[in-house]
């Protein structure tokens, strides 16, 4: 009875460590796998749009094209590098005083242009949040009753916004998990949201982790000042 046991108990041991193995494997290998996957997507993407340029400076520069894989591969390689230093370089001239003059002089006209203009405005506000630094973009870790009254939920503030009557609302940006990068967006008052203890990168780590990586530590308040009064 007691080797029977203690077979069963080796056994389940045994499940148990190559189950633990296997997710260690899956949490080392999948990451890879994502950013290999986008690299290569922005590769092509990014590498594909000056291509066309680079085949026709070869061929003036009497280089054969045999249309190869590995023609094809120093070409999109070439391309990609030039698009990143063409951007820079129209990075450097826009931060000039002459280029933000050039920039804008070429916004008021596509500000002034139906269809052209809803279609700039977005995609630039879209870069601006994108490459907001997070302590710019996100303000504070809240918790909030979602997605109804008695379940909580961590959230970020972004905002504020003060209504005609004068209510002043606290914008609140519901992240998903595992991707923060998509959310739900809800405007609620100072009384209904908690204040946590835990910083942006906390509260990132959180959300992206599904709840696995949470602080040692964490205290909540009900209201903002005593927050703010307890980090002073």
């Amino acid at each position: 009875m007691k080797s029977g046991r203690l077979y069963t108990g080796d056994f389940k041991d045994f499940k148990k460590n190559t189950r633990r193995k296997l997710v260690t494997g899956l949490l080392v290998v999948f990451p890879i796998f994502i950013t290999f996957i986008v690299i290569k997507f922005l590769f092509g993407l990014i590498g594909g749009i000056l291509s066309p340029v680079v085949k026709k400076i070869f061929i003036f520069m009497g280089l054969s094209l045999k249309n190869s894989t590995v023609d094809e591969f120093v070409i999109t390689s070439v391309a990609f590098v030039l698009t990143f230093v063409t951007l820079y370089f129209i990075g450097v001239i826009a931060t000039n005083f002459f280029g933000k003059l050039i920039l804008r002089f070429f916004e008021a006209i596509l500000h002034n242009t139906p269809i052209i203009k809803n279609i700039y405005t977005s995609s630039k506000k879209i870069i601006e949040i994108i490459s907001l630094p997070s302590r710019e973009s996100f303000k504070r870790v809240v918790i909030v009753d979602y997605p109804r009254v008695g379940m909580k939920a961590f959230a970020f503030v972004t905002g504020n916004i003060k209504t005609d009557d004068g209510t002043e609302l606290t914008s609140i940006f519901l992240p998903t998990t595992p991707n923060p990068t998509s959310g739900f967006l809800i405007y609620l008052s100072e009384e209904d949201i908690i204040e946590t203890s835990m910083n942006i990168e906390e509260g990132m780590k959180l959300i992206v982790s599904g709840g696995i990586l949470v602080p040692k530590h964490l205290e909540l308040y009900k209201d903002k000042l005593t927050n703010e009064a307890h980090e002073e």
